[in-house]
């Protein structure tokens, strides 16, 4: 190739990524999404500076990708190779230094020797593809989530649910196009893809809620209360986490509503108790406040 031997300078992709292009490959040719590639990645020894270093195959670790698969990998090493590969061309071969969740450094070397299944760009997929796909993401992060590993499991609902929501706009927009003549499949589908993106969101909530991110909880139970509103995980969540905030007052509404549904929920139920526990401390804590200011 006429450019392969160009030198280049690293730069900077995105914040904790960096890149430098070592040898160029066919421009704009770059896998997506679910493709599947041939290469091979060259590990760094760890904290080694390979800002101008000779790759020595004694001192460094291969790793090939054979139909390595983008989208499916279930670790903060593979998700970083899945990024950095969509971010380079056919036959290219870069380096890269990528900073991981811990603060660490890792430096590869990046080899993207052929793409051997192109995947559509994510608008251009089969309906029917975007629900498997979207099953088998799911599949493995309940997997991954039953495991204990919150992380790796809360990404594959994410990228479920990218592949998802586009296909429920589209299904939404096609039914209010022609209200007075609605196809039974269609809505089929777009009720199957409703109660599929509802429980993708539930599972995201499920993941923030074992880490504490109530925040985040309460605006993805919404997002399945809004498609479901009798789905009693996600009010037991949304809950949960009003309460983690001690929004006590918002809490007891939402418990309210769980138990007018389903008035023998143990977990609802045990949840009311703490409320009312933890209001009465509040009232009590106020009281007592307010006199000593008094006083």
């Amino acid at each position: 190739m006429e450019n392969s031997k160009m030198a280049f300078d690293w730069i900077q992709l995105k914040e904790g990524l960096l890149k430098k292009v070592i040898q160029k490959g066919n421009e704009g040719k770059r896998p997506r999404f679910w493709s599947e590639i041939m290469g091979k990645v060259i590990k760094f020894p760890l904290g080694s500076d390979q800002e101008d270093s000779v790759l020595l195959p004694e001192e460094n670790t291969t790793e090939n990708l054979s139909l390595f698969r983008i989208g499916f990998g279930n670790d903060e090493w593979t998700r970083i190779l899945e990024l950095c590969v969509q971010l380079m061309d056919e036959g290219e071969v870069s380096q890269f230094r990528a900073k991981t969740r811990n603060g660490e450094w890792l430096g590869f070397q990046l080899y993207l020797d052929e793409i051997v299944s192109q995947a559509p760009t994510m608008p251009c997929w089969d309906r029917a593809e975007v629900i498997t796909v979207s099953k088998q993401l799911k599949e493995q992060g309940i997997s991954l989530y039953r495991g204990k590993r919150i992380i790796d499991s809360f990404y594959f609902f994410g990228r479920a649910l990218k592949l998802l929501i586009p296909l429920e706009v589209r299904l939404t927009h096609e039914l209010a196009r022609n209200p007075e003549n609605k196809d039974e499949e269609t809505i089929r589908l777009k009720d199957d893809i409703t109660s599929l993106v509802a429980s993708m969101y539930n599972n995201l909530a499920a993941c923030q809620l074992a880490v504490s991110h109530d925040r985040h909880v309460v605006y993805l139970c919404d997002q399945v209360l809004e498609r479901t509103p009798t789905d009693l995980k996600a009010i037991y969540r949304k809950a949960s986490a009003l309460f983690g905030l001690k929004q006590f007052q918002d809490c007891f509404d939402v418990v309210k509503i769980g138990l007018t549904l389903d008035p023998t929920n143990k977990a609802i139920g045990t949840l009311e108790r703490q409320v009312f526990a933890a209001c009465k401390e509040q009232e009590k804590t106020f009281a007592q406040g307010i006199k000593k200011f008094f006083n």
